[in-house]
């Protein structure tokens, strides 16, 4: 006979399964063999020479600045309940059951949240203990500091989106986001005194668990938890196959840009490829979705760049100009196939010429910041300076190879 709290097993290893299979389209064999065990062999090996020798960058990274990343680190994770839309035809009728399914996978998303928030304070220990002076004490302390604020963060989120409306809901989030963090700054330093530390993490602790009981009593969200739980478990499997599955074009759609809205012509010759060139690089940049990716990849590339050993740096930041460089000329062509652009006869020969031209441009923002963070971690300030123009050189190479097939 099942009951709720079965049913919540079924449906969790369902979910594991299916993200398996998800994340096995992206991770074979051959992947895993020469990218992700190399990866996490050098980071491990990375993390253990912290222990012994912190490298001077690290040394320069004021405290401040961990905290505030151990704190971005608390809103990552989603709230899952596990429900499904056939649950209208039994459970929703059934309270007792929705009551247990729902209490299931609020606990399991908080211990999820607790098992990262324990990761993240044990990726930043080296630094917290050897530059900044953190005892064992303090360390645990602002271990329970972020597993406190990241629960919190984590049901508060939730219940703001379901109560407000998207306009007023963001405001809130953010206003709450700021308000948490000075506070979570303010605790968390070596120099604050334990018991304020203390009483933070506990009153974080009691209004989760006030949180925790309004959520789980909230009524007349089924439709809404449904929507949310069907994005939550496609969002990688959207990601994934959102690079294969063919779509309509909406990069030259007319809305206002954020970005580069009232620019001028970038090159003073207008030649077709110029034009085209041009194009390419001010869609990109008008794209919201484009400039986020393009950013997170920037900033991972960098930090992670700061964390490698010096031989292995120079090769990173020398493959990661590889899907930098196919992610350019994949969107160049998506522009050329755009509605607007094919309305023009433009030639074969001015298409591979803009793309040839385009691709520098995109590339030095994320290469500048790249190279500054290659050069400073491993030589100095001088150094990465000296590298912020070789982006240019790489971007006309790649842009050069790239077109040639």
């Amino acid at each position: 006979m099942i009951d709720a709290r079965k049913l919540f097993r079924r449906r969790l290893i369902s979910e594991w399964r299916f993200q398996y299979r998800v994340w096995k389209m992206a991770v074979d064999w051959t992947v895993a063999l020469y990218i992700v065990i190399p990866a996490l062999l050098v980071a491990g090996y990375q993390y253990v020479s912290w222990w012994g020798d912190m490298p001077g960058w690290g040394r320069a990274v004021p405290e401040t600045a961990w905290l505030i990343v151990l704190y971005i680190s608390c809103g990552l994770g989603s709230l899952r309940l596990f429900l499904e839309e056939a649950d209208q035809l039994f459970l929703l009728r059934n309270a007792e059951w929705m009551r247990r399914l729902k209490g299931s996978g609020l606990g399991y998303s908080l211990s999820v949240r607790v098992f990262l928030s324990l990761i993240a304070v044990g990726f930043l220990s080296p630094f917290l203990v050897q530059v900044h002076g953190y005892g064992t004490f303090r360390l645990v302390l602002l271990a329970a500091l972020t597993v406190a604020a990241g629960a919190h963060m984590l049901l508060a989120n939730r219940i703001i989106a379901l109560r407000l409306s998207r306009f007023l809901g963001w405001f809130a989030s953010a206003g709450a986001f700021i308000v948490l963090g000075i506070m979570f700054v303010i605790a968390g330093r070596a120099e604050a005194a334990w018991l304020w530390a203390a009483a933070w993490t506990a009153l974080l602790a009691v209004s989760t668990w006030f949180l925790a009981k309004m959520r789980l009593t909230m009524s007349h969200t089924f439709y809404q938890d449904v929507a949310y739980e069907s994005d939550q478990r496609m969002k990688f499997a959207a990601l994934l196959m959102g690079q294969v599955v063919p779509k309509p074009s909406k990069i030259l759609k007319r809305t206002k840009p954020l970005v580069l809205s009232n620019s001028r012509t970038l090159f003073r010759k207008r030649t077709p490829d110029r034009v085209l060139a041009e194009t390419i690089f001010k869609s990109f940049f008008r794209s919201g979705t484009q400039v986020r990716l393009y950013v997170q990849f920037t900033l991972a590339c960098s930090f992670g760049l700061m964390l490698m050993p010096v031989a292995v740096k120079w090769l990173f930041w020398l493959g990661v100009s590889l899907p930098l460089a196919y992610w350019v000329k994949m969107y160049g062509k998506e522009v050329q196939g755009a509605a607007f652009v094919k309305l023009f006869p433009w030639r074969d020969e001015d298409r591979a010429k803009a793309i040839r031209k385009a691709t520098p441009l995109l590339f030095v923002p994320a290469y500048a910041l790249a190279g500054l963070a290659l050069g400073w971690s491993a030589y100095g300030l001088l150094a990465g300076i000296a590298l912020i123009p070789a982006g240019w050189v790489i971007g006309y190479v790649m842009g050069e190879l790239f077109n040639a097939w």
